[in-house]
C-alpha cells in the first residue's frame, strides 16, 4: 500500500492544472461574450456541449504547454522540496501559461476579422511591432482583463504552495524511488493520452471539433487558441494526396496554361489594378440594394463589368496580395509568403508582363516592409514599389499603419503619370482597417454605420473618388483598364449571418472599368482572386506559359470554380452551389436560398456533390504536390 507522501507532489501537480483548466473554461465564457453575434443562438444546455467538449481540447492544450511544467513535479529527486525549485516552478508555470493567456485574450477581439482562431498565420503577421502602441491603446481593456485574470490565478495557486520560509529546514520524508517512478511513468501514460485527445487512432484536431457541433461555427467556440497555434505549427508541412493517378489529374485540374488567347485587342494599353482594404460587399449599395457607404464606387460600379459572384482566396491581405499577383490561392494553413514553401519559384504578373513590353508598380501606402510586400512583389516582377518610404511626407502619416488614402492617392495618380507606357499598375489602400483613424478635418463627415468600419470605408471611398478625378486629368486615363477588387472581407456587419459563414466571409466582388465604355452590366459568373492574374495576360495579349491557380474571366468555356482554405475547412464554390470538406466530412450547400449554412442538400443532390467533390479533392492534390516539388512555374 503506498503511503500518501509519495502522492503528495502529484496532488500538488494536479491542483496547479486544475487552476488552468478553470482558467480555460472563464477564457471561452469570454472569448464568447465578447464575440456573441458572430455565433447563432445557442440554448443553455447547447453552451453546456460546447463547454463539456472544450475541456477535452483544453486539457490537450495545458498538457502540451505545460510539459516542463509537469516533468519537475513527477521526476523524483530531492530538490522539489526546496524553496528554489518550486521557484523555478513557478517562473515556468506563468512563462509558458502566460504567452498561451495572451494569445488566447488577443482572439477576444481579433477574430471577428478573421473568423477563425489565430494560428501560425496570423503570428506571421506580427512583424509590424510599430502597431503595436495602437493596439494597447485601443484594446487596453483586454490587457486589463487579462491582468485580473493572472491576480486570480496567482491567488489560486498561492494556495497550493507548501514552502514554509523560516529559517530552519522542513523535514520530508525520505523519496521511496521504485514507488515515484511508477506513478511518473503512469503520469507519463495518461499525459500522452490526454495530449492525443483520448485513445482513437488519430490526435483530436479543429475538424473533430466541428463534428461534435451540429452548426460548424461553433468548433471555433469549443477549441482554444493555444490549441490552434500547437495544431498550426505541428502540421506546417503539407502531406501530398494521392486520390488520383497523374493522368486522371491531368483531366481534372491543372494551373499550367499555354496559348490562352480569348480576348482580342489590337491595343490593349494600360491596366491598373485597385485592391482595395476590407471592402466587404455589405458595406456596398450597389451589392445591398441599401444605401451603403461607397456613394462613388456605387456610381463607378454602375458603369463597368461588376462580378457578382466573385470569391477571396483568402480572409487576410497577404492572402488576396499574392492572389493577384501570382495566381497562388490559399490551400493551406499559412499564405504562401510566410510558409515553409516560401522559397519555391514561382513567376508573377510583373515578370510575365515584361516579355510584353510592359513597367509595372506597386503602390501601398503603409510602411515600407509591411507584410513583406515590398520584397514579394520584387520577386513577382514588378519594377518599381511606392511606400511611406517614397511618399516621403510624414504630415499625412495616420500614426499607425501609413499614409492616409487620401493624399497616398493623389500621388499615385501623379507618379503613373511617370511610368513608361504600357504599364501595369498595382494599388493596395490601407485606411478602411483598424483602428479607423480618418484624417482630422474628416472625423464626422461619413455615416457611422452600426460598425466602426463603415466610416473608414465612406473616407476611402471618398479618397477613390479623388483619385479618378485626378486620373482622368493624366493622359493615360483613356487608355487604362481598371480591375477594382477587395483584399477580403472586413468584420461582419449585425443581422446578416451570411458573411459570418465560410462562404459569406469568401463572397466579395470584382470590376472591370474602362473609360471607353468597353466592358458594362454585370456578370454572375463564378470568379475568384486568383483569376485576375491570367485575365490581365489575356487582356494583354500574353499567350506564352505561365502557372496560375485560376481563369481568364474571358474564357467563358472553361467550367468555372472558386476555392480556399479557411479554419480548416476546404471550401469550393461553383455556380450558386458550395461544397466544404474539412478532411473527414462533406457538406453540400445551395447558398442563395440559405444564407446561413444549415440545409445539407448533399442526399438530394448526389451528382453535384460527386462532381464537386471530384474537382475539389483535385485541386487540393495539384495544389499540394505543386508546393511539395516546387512546381509553382510552368511545366
Amino acid at each position: 500500500m503506498l503511503q500518501s507522501h509519495q502522492w503528495f507532489h502529484i496532488r500538488v501537480l494536479f491542483r496547479r492544472l486544475g487552476i488552468l483548466v478553470l482558467l480555460y473554461a472563464v477564457c471561452r465564457i469570454i472569448f464568447f461574450l465578447f464575440n456573441r453575434d458572430l455565433f447563432p443562438e445557442l440554448a443553455t444546455k447547447d453552451f453546456l456541449s460546447v463547454m463539456w467538449y472544450g475541456l477535452r481540447f483544453d486539457i490537450a492544450s495545458i498538457l502540451y504547454i505545460n510539459l516542463l511544467f509537469i516533468a519537475g513535479h513527477i521526476i523524483p529527486n530531492p530538490w522539489r522540496e526546496t524553496a528554489r525549485y518550486q521557484f523555478i516552478l513557478k517562473t515556468i508555470f506563468y512563462l509558458f501559461n502566460g504567452i498561451a493567456l495572451m494569445l488566447e485574450a488577443g482572439d477576444f477581439i481579433y477574430f471577428r476579422y478573421g473568423l477563425k482562431r489565430t494560428s501560425t498565420h496570423e503570428l506571421g503577421l506580427t512583424n509590424d511591432t510599430s502597431v503595436l502602441p495602437m493596439v494597447i491603446r485601443d484594446f487596453w481593456f483586454v490587457f486589463l482583463l487579462v491582468m485580473v485574470l493572472i491576480i486570480i490565478v496567482e491567488l489560486l495557486y498561492r494556495k497550493t504552495e507548501f514552502i514554509k520560509r523560516k529559517k530552519e529546514a522542513a523535514t520530508w520524508p525520505l523519496i521511496h524511488y521504485p514507488t515515484q517512478i511508477i506513478l511518473m511513468m503512469v503520469i507519463v501514460i495518461f499525459t500522452v493520452i490526454g495530449a492525443r485527445g483520448g485513445i482513437q487512432p488519430d490526435p483530436i484536431s479543429p475538424a473533430k471539433a466541428d463534428a461534435y457541433m451540429a452548426d460548424d461555427r461553433l468548433g471555433e467556440l469549443v477549441i482554444n487558441t493555444p490549441f490552434s497555434v500547437i495544431y498550426a505549427f505541428g502540421h506546417r508541412k503539407l502531406v501530398e494526396p494521392n486520390f488520383y493517378t497523374p493522368e486522371e489529374l491531368q483531366q481534372l485540374y491543372s494551373p499550367y496554361h499555354d496559348q490562352v488567347d480569348f480576348y482580342h485587342t489590337d491595343t490593349p494599353g494600360n491596366v491598373c489594378v485597385i485592391v482595395l482594404e476590407s471592402f466587404s460587399k455589405e458595406y456596398i449599395g450597389y451589392f445591398t440594394g441599401n444605401k451603403g457607404y461607397t456613394p462613388f464606387l456605387d456610381s463607378l460600379l454602375g458603369q463597368g463589368l461588376a462580378f457578382t459572384n466573385f470569391y477571396a482566396n483568402g480572409k487576410s491581405s497577404n492572402q488576396g496580395i499574392i492572389a493577384t499577383v501570382s495566381g497562388i490561392p490559399v490551400m493551406m494553413e499559412e499564405p504562401f509568403i510566410s510558409s515553409l514553401y516560401k522559397n519555391n519559384a514561382f513567376v508573377g504578373i510583373g515578370s510575365l508582363l515584361q516579355t510584353k513590353g510592359y513597367y509595372s508598380a506597386f503602390f501601398h501606402g503603409a510602411n515600407n516592409g509591411s507584410m513583406g510586400f515590398d520584397a514579394f512583389t520584387q520577386r513577382a516582377g514588378f519594377n518599381a514599389y511606392y511606400g511611406r518610404n517614397e511618399f516621403g511626407d510624414d504630415t499625412y502619416f495616420d500614426g499607425n499603419w501609413g499614409i492616409f488614402d487620401e493624399p497616398f492617392l493623389q500621388y499615385t495618380a501623379k507618379t503613373m503619370s511617370t511610368l513608361p507606357e504600357p504599364f501595369y499598375s498595382q494599388i493596395f489602400t490601407i485606411s478602411s482597417h483598424h483602428p479607423y483613424t480618418m484624417p482630422q478635418q474628416y472625423i464626422g463627415k461619413f455615416p457611422k454605420g452600426p460598425i466602426p468600419m463603415c466610416e473608414v470605408v465612406g473616407y476611402s471611398d471618398m479618397a477613390l473618388r479623388k483619385f479618378f478625378e485626378e486620373a482622368r486629368k493624366q493622359p493615360w486615363f483613356e487608355n487604362t483598364l481598371f480591375i477594382l477588387t477587395a483584399d477580403h472581407n472586413g468584420p461582419p456587419t449585425p443581422g446578416n449571418d451570411f458573411y459570418k459563414n465560410q462562404v459569406g466571409a469568401h463572397s466579395t466582388w470584382m470590376l472591370m472599368y474602362k473609360p471607353d465604355g468597353s466592358f458594362s452590366g454585370t456578370t454572375n459568373m463564378t470568379a475568384q482572386q486568383t483569376d485576375i492574374m491570367p485575365t490581365v495576360l489575356d487582356y494583354v495579349d500574353y499567350d506564352g506559359p505561365y502557372c496560375a491557380f485560376g481563369t481568364s474571366v474571358f474564357d467563358t468555356i472553361t467550367t468555372r470554380f472558386a476555392f480556399d482554405y479557411h479554419a480548416g475547412d476546404y471550401l469550393l464554390v461553383h455556380e450558386d452551389t458550395a461544397l466544404i470538406y474539412n478532411g473527414f466530412d462533406r457538406e453540400l450547400y445551395y447558398f442563395p436560398n440559405d444564407s446561413t449554412l444549415s440545409n445539407d442538400i448533399q442526399q438530394h443532390a448526389p451528382a453535384s456533390l460527386d462532381y464537386m467533390d471530384t474537382r475539389l479533392r483535385a485541386i487540393i492534390q495539384v495544389h499540394h504536390k505543386a508546393m511539395l516539388h516546387n512546381q509553382l512555374t510552368a511545366q
